[in-house]
């Protein structure tokens, strides 16, 4: 096994471990935006580890910058598939009370909104889209779109792009550091 897809697997434990402690703490809602944070740095020591550790594996010898790229983005990706892997069944089955808050406060903030048909008569007026349907119809609606964002394949969907998108970000800006600055 490559030495950057090993770094990423021991980094994706790494994190896995401390999300599971937190959630046996019972801190799992507290640390839910922290962790987005962490997990991204966590990313960023991926690659930049795995990228370290395989030039270091070569002797630091002179290799190209596409070699040093995709010893990088394997870190990045291998990473990114776990996680979001395992953040859709910690999402699914272990700690689903993280996207019921989220999806209690979205309904109540509607419900807030919109408290009554008055109210509704106003986004009729504005939004050509809702005038023919009714209030209860527009509720019932907002409520199914709500629990769809918030539901575990859209967590992992949107996990799994954000940190592919982040993983080429960082793959690309690491391997120029690392070749510029650090292995000079």
């Amino acid at each position: 096994m490559k030495t950057s897809v090993r770094v990423a697997l021991s980094v994706s434990l790494v994190w896995i471990i401390l999300n599971l402690i937190i959630y046996l703490i019972g801190f799992s809602r507290e640390f839910f935006a922290i962790g987005i944070l962490l997990n991204i740095f966590f990313l960023l020591a991926s690659i930049a580890i795995g990228l370290f550790l395989s030039r270091k594996e070569k002797k630091f010898a002179e290799t190209l910058f596409l070699e040093d790229f995709k010893a990088a983005m394997q870190s990045g990706i291998v990473y990114a598939i776990i996680i979001s892997g395992f953040l859709y069944v910690y999402h699914n089955n272990i700690d689903t009370s993280i996207r019921q808050a989220l999806t209690d406060e979205r309904i109540e903030s509607l419900h807030n909104t919109y408290p009554d048909e008055a109210s509704f008569k106003i986004l009729q007026e504005s939004n050509p889209e809702w005038k023919d349907k009714n209030y209860d119809f527009f509720i019932e609606e907002q409520e199914d779109i709500t629990k769809g964002i918030y539901s575990a394949f859209s967590v992992f969907i949107f996990h799994l792009m954000g940190l592919f998108l982040f993983a080429m970000f960082f793959s690309f800006f690491g391997t120029i550091i690392i070749r510029r600055v650090i292995l000079r």
